[in-house]
């Protein structure tokens, strides 16, 4: 029991300390990147970036296939290099996402309390203009009615 837990923390210290791939790092941007999209945000020249990362992923994994280890240990370095600068992006694009999506609905809800105000001034002046109008023929009726009388 005492071995297992020793060999447990060993490997989650090794494990901490080891720098994950850039497959890896690349993957962790793109659900920080979806995140920003599901706010509502957009940030299209992040995506572009990590595409071209993932690009370079795709050819260090040729080269290294080919046999040229040391080409491809050049494009991961440049891979990894953009898709940190990227990582380090994408929580201002998150907030401005959020900061965005926060206006729209302030922006509906206004709008909707604007209108419904709207409304209600309108109804109110119609009444007003209404009754002014029912008053008005009340009146003319009833002068015709005295004058019938006499």
């Amino acid at each position: 029991m005492m071995l297992a837990l020793i060999l447990i923390l060993t490997n989650a210290s090794l494990s901490y300390t080891q720098t994950p791939d850039a497959t890896t790092l690349s993957y962790r941007a793109f659900d920080q990147l979806a995140a920003v999209y599901r706010s509502g945000g957009t940030a299209p020249g992040i995506v572009s970036r990590l595409n071209s990362a993932l690009s370079l992923i795709e050819t260090a994994r040729n080269e290294r296939a080919q046999g040229n280890a040391s080409n491809a240990s050049t494009l991961e370095a440049q891979a990894r290099s953009i898709i940190e600068q990227v990582s380090n992006q994408i929580p201002a694009a998150q907030q401005q996402a959020v900061q965005g999506s926060n206006l729209r609905v302030q922006t509906i809800l206004g709008a909707g309390a604007f209108v419904v105000g709207l409304l209600t001034l309108c109804f109110y002046g119609s009444l007003r203009v209404w009754r002014w109008y029912e008053k008005e023929k009340l009146f003319e009726m009833r002068i015709l009615v005295h004058e019938a009388k006499d």
